[in-house]
């Protein structure tokens, strides 16, 4: 009957397709972000191909980088690792959410009819953990030194986020965390100001 309740029951079918969702959006977000950070780092050319930029990869890039592993998401991963910007354990930990994630994917209506359990919560949240990590490592370790600017006294380096993890806070917190109709406030106040 449980199953019948996940499909039949509105409320529970969404929050599963919601988490689903996040779940998806998250990981590939992530991996995005592992695999071209690093090349964008190394690039030393850019080309435009169909309104799309290509950062070509440097031999530097394929040595520090590409050399790590076949996979080029293992191959960035390691990197990160051997930069002290994750652990071992997060590398495993990543793993595991590649394989959930391809479960998801792959078993979607399978995943919808049995249902998420603690275990996929517990996943996503390290999922999120890893992604701020990285961010803002990435922020701290490698943006602001290659700036040059000087740090105010106040910078707060655990509260730091990049541009596409603000954003996708915001989705998970309109998403899964309910807060549409204060956003829908805030797009209203936004709006009027800039009539």
């Amino acid at each position: 009957m449980d199953n019948w309740n996940n499909i039949l029951d509105e409320d529970i079918l969404k929050t599963n397709v919601n988490f689903a969702a996040m779940f998806v959006l998250y990981y590939e977000c992530l991996k995005d972000f592992i695999i071209n950070q690093p090349r964008v780092f190394y690039s030393n050319s850019i080309k435009f191909t169909d309104d799309k930029i290509i950062y070509e990869e440097s031999q530097k890039y394929k040595k520090e980088v590409r050399a790590l592993d076949k996979n080029i998401e293992n191959a960035s991963l390691k990197w990160f690792i051997q930069a002290e910007a994750i652990t071992q354990e997060d590398y495993d930990t990543y793993q595991c959410i590649r394989k959930r994630r391809n479960d998801i994917i792959h078993e979607i209506l399978k995943n919808l009819n049995d249902g998420f359990t603690e275990k996929d919560a517990e996943l996503f949240s390290k999922l999120l953990l890893i992604y701020s990590k990285l961010d803002k490592w990435w922020i701290n370790e490698i943006e602001i030194p290659i700036a040059g600017e000087d740090i105010p006294e106040n910078y707060d380096s655990e509260g730091v986020c990049g541009g596409q993890a603000f954003i996708l806070s915001i989705i998970n917190s309109i998403i899964l965390g309910n807060k549409g109709d204060e956003y829908k406030e805030l797009l209203k106040t936004l709006s009027q100001m800039y009539k």
